[in-house]
This record gives structure tokens, C-alpha cells and sequence, in this order.
């Protein structure tokens, strides 16, 4: 690699982080500044800044922590202790780098094989690992939406059936189905039939439409073949970590939100805000802007904002989530990434390393 490919593209981080503010002064100036909204911005102004706003900020923050720490342990026993804490910790601060510089419909996946693989973890393994660490997210998702339906009515989950309520309802329904197609492909592909997925694919990306991606499903197939000989035969004891850990940081990631409104008000319903920030990360995995950048802020206003009692903070609530969740990751990426692109390109991987 050359020097030039040691450098974070400017835009990589402009244009995500233009798109989000762009969109959170827009509803600062429509939902705040105009004339009719002065009963709003003076409820704004009559709230103070105490002691409870600080401590649930500073859990905010801690559950931001948690949300790191649990990729942490993740990439840790996914290598069965071969990364160290440290590298660990590196390897999950890159992929979320790579998750908020890329489409959400995309996600950072391709960029975190190559973060593994530059810490000595062969180009197969980290195939291997990247996919296990899909299974497992997807999982999560897969599996908790029928457990919140068992404590969230769905009339709470989805209130208001207008046009715009079906139609955020139709999209979750087809997100939510493409969880489930993406979870039993990985499960039949990893344990059970990875050469009939391979055969799958092949055959589905020759179609004319599709032809053109039809090189990059041969090599997610080969892939899966080779993530299918490294991960079968592991025991249980390889597995529950894995899964704690992954539990750990989406929850994490969830309850800051909870964080951030306990800071201003009184929250009675913690699990209906937790629902409802479930259905809002499925819908945004159909964003195509790096980090569902604009899109996660109008979710947020249009399906959220109704838990919120006071109307002026609705704006206030988001740039603090955004910059908690995802503008840390921005500016954490901008200063982490030429770092280790230096040390990572000095040498190119040995032959070793990527069978």
C-alpha cells in the first residue's frame, strides 16, 4: 500500500456528518425558532441543567462504554484469546469506524475482515469471524421482537395507523423479513449446507438483473465455505460468550436513549421506549447514507418524539444521541484509522496469512 492509502478520505466523514446536522438544524429551525413554536422554546429555556441531568448523562455514557465493551469481549473469545484486550478494543473501535463511514444497508463488514487480517488473523479466519459476528447480531433482532411483543402491545409499538404509520409498519415487516432470510441462510450456510448456499447464490446473481454483483456472490459463497470448516465443531463453551457479549452491547446501545430522556424527565414506560428504538434499528439497516446519517434523525423526530413530553427537546435529545452513538465513532475513526493504516500497510501479509 502506498503512503496515500494510509489517509481517511475527508469526505468519508463530511458527508454523513453534514447530512445528520444538516437535518438536525432543520428541525431546530422549524420545530424552535419560528413564531409559532415560542411556547415551545420557552418550555426549552425553563428547564435546568441539575444534578439528575448529570448522572444520567454520565450513565449515558457508561452505556456507551458497555456498547464497546461487549464487540470487545466479542472479538476477544471469537479468537479464542489470541487478540489481546487492547487489540480487541482497537479492532471494535475500526468497525464502527467502518460502520458509520458506509451505507447502512451495507455495513462495515468487508472493512472489519481487513482490520482482523491485519492483526495477524489469517484472511479465512476473519472471514469466519465476521460472519459469526452477522449471525449474531442478526439473532438478536430475529429473537427479540417476539419477546418484546410479549410486554408491548403492538397498538403501543405502532400507534396512530395512518398512511405514514403503515407505511413505517410495511417497511419493518420487510426489513424484519429480510433479518430472518439473512439469519437461516448463515445458519444452514455455517452449520449445516454451505455448498447448497454457495450453489444458491450463484444461481440467483446470474439472473439478468443481478449479474452485475455476480463475481462479489461467487466469492460471499467461497467464503461461507471457508467460515463453515473454521466455526463447526465449536462447543458450547465457544458460543455463550459470544452471545452475552453481543446481548450486552445492543442493549447497551438501546438504553442510551433511556439514559438521555431519565436526564430531563421521568420515564414510565422504559421497555416501550426500548421497543420502539427496536423498530427504528431495523428500519434504518434500509438507510443508503453512510450511518443511516439523515435518515436516523426523522426516524427518530416522527417515531420517538411522541414519548417525549416536552416538545423543545425533541432536536436537543437527538444531537445528544448522535453524538453519544455516532459521531464519536466519526472522530474516533478520523484519529485511530492513519494510525494503524501506517503500522497495519508497513509490510504486506505473508503467504501464511491468507490461506
Amino acid at each position: 500500500m502506498t503512503g496515500q492509502s494510509t489517509k481517511i478520505s475527508k469526505w468519508k466523514i463530511l458527508i454523513p456528518t453534514l447530512l445528520g446536522v444538516g437535518v438536525i438544524v432543520y428541525m431546530f429551525s422549524k420545530d424552535l425558532l419560528g413564531q409559532e413554536n415560542a411556547e415551545q422554546l420557552a418550555e426549552l429555556r425553563n428547564i435546568k441543567i441539575t444534578w439528575n441531568t448529570v448522572f444520567w448523562f454520565f450513565i449515558a455514557l457508561l452505556l456507551m462504554v458497555g456498547r464497546d465493551l461487549g464487540f470487545t469481549i466479542r472479538y476477544r473469545y471469537l479468537t479464542e484469546k489470541v487478540l489481546s484486550w487492547k487489540q480487541s478494543l482497537k479492532i471494535t473501535l475500526l468497525a464502527e469506524f467502518g460502520t458509520a463511514v458506509t451505507p447502512s444497508s451495507v455495513g462495515g463488514s468487508s472493512m472489519a475482515v481487513l482490520f482482523l487480517s491485519k492483526e495477524n488473523i489469517s484472511v479465512g479466519r476473519s472471514t469466519a469471524m465476521v460472519f459469526v459476528t452477522m449471525l449474531l447480531d442478526e439473532m438478536f433482532f430475529v429473537v427479540t421482537f417476539p419477546l418484546l411483543l410479549l410486554f408491548i402491545p403492538v397498538e403501543k409499538l405502532f400507534p396512530e395507523i395512518s398512511t405514514l404509520q403503515m407505511g413505517v409498519i410495511t417497511l419493518f415487516v420487510a426489513a424484519y423479513i429480510v433479518k430472518m432470510c439473512i439469519c437461516i441462510c448463515l445458519i444452514v450456510g455455517l452449520f449445516f449446507k454451505p455448498q447448497a448456499i454457495r450453489w444458491l447464490l450463484i444461481k440467483i446473481f446470474r439472473l439478468p438483473v443481478l449479474r452485475r454483483w455476480y463475481a462479489g456472490a461467487v466469492k460471499a459463497g467461497d467464503d461461507l465455505v471457508i467460515s463453515a470448516r473454521e466455526i463447526r465443531g465449536k462447543r458450547f463453551s465457544y458460543w455463550w460468550p459470544l452471545i452475552l457479549a453481543t446481548i450486552l452491547s445492543w442493549a447497551s446501545r438501546f438504553l442510551v436513549v433511556n439514559a438521555l430522556f431519565m436526564a430531563f424527565f421521568s420515564v414510565s414506560d422504559h421497555m416501550l421506549i426500548f421497543a420502539r428504538q427496536f423498530v427504528m434499528w431495523v428500519l434504518m439497516i434500509l438507510s443508503f447514507t453512510p450511518g443511516a446519517s439523515g435518515l436516523s434523525e426523522l426516524i427518530f423526530k416522527h417515531y420517538l418524539s411522541a414519548l417525549i413530553p416536552i416538545s423543545g427537546l425533541i432536536p436537543v435529545i437527538i444531537v445528544l444521541w448522535r453524538l453519544l452513538s455516532y459521531y464519536n465513532y466519526l472522530f474516533i475513526g478520523a484519529f485511530l484509522v492513519p494510525r494503524w493504516a501506517s503500522k497495519a500497510f508497513v509490510k504486506p501479509l505473508k503467504s501464511e496469512d491468507i490461506i
